[in-house]
């Protein structure tokens, strides 16, 4: 059947647009309270889109992988993603990873600041990801 890509398109879609729209009213001079809603915005939507990213990784090497992964820990989960060309820096996703974590604590500005400060970065990783998943299975 083939693994379906769909789901991760339309999360990193939507965080490319939540950070397009936050960097758009930054420039027009948003009032603070509407910048910090619209960064809690693309904070959520980089919780979604690094959920989505992650398990589709782990589908992918559990359907076409040369070794089962139910048992890898995360750290050997992004190196063998990084290992068969599908991502660009493991550690990277080591970092996205614990950002995403801090989402789930108790939330304050630093920590914020903190988890929105890796997300273009991470945006151009899941691209990245989704490119060559692509091109995998295509």
């Amino acid at each position: 059947m083939g693994l379906d890509l769909s789901n991760l398109r339309r999360t990193i879609g939507a965080l490319d647009e939540a950070l397009a729209i936050y960097r758009r009213e930054l420039t027009n001079h948003a009032p603070p309270e509407v910048q910090v809603m619209l960064r809690d915005a693309v904070i959520q939507r980089f919780e979604f889109t690094f959920e989505v990213a992650w398990k589709t990784l782990k589908r992918y090497l559990e359907e076409y992988g040369l070794e089962p992964v139910d048992r890898l820990t995360n750290r050997q989960l992004f190196r063998l993603g990084y290992e068969q060309g599908l991502l660009r820096d493991a550690q990277a996703w080591l970092l996205y990873l614990q950002r995403r974590n801090l989402t789930s604590h108790v939330y304050s500005e630093p920590v914020a600041a903190q988890v929105f400060e890796v997300v273009p970065q991470f945006l151009d990783d899941a691209r990245f990801l989704l490119v060559r998943l692509e091109s995998q299975i295509g």
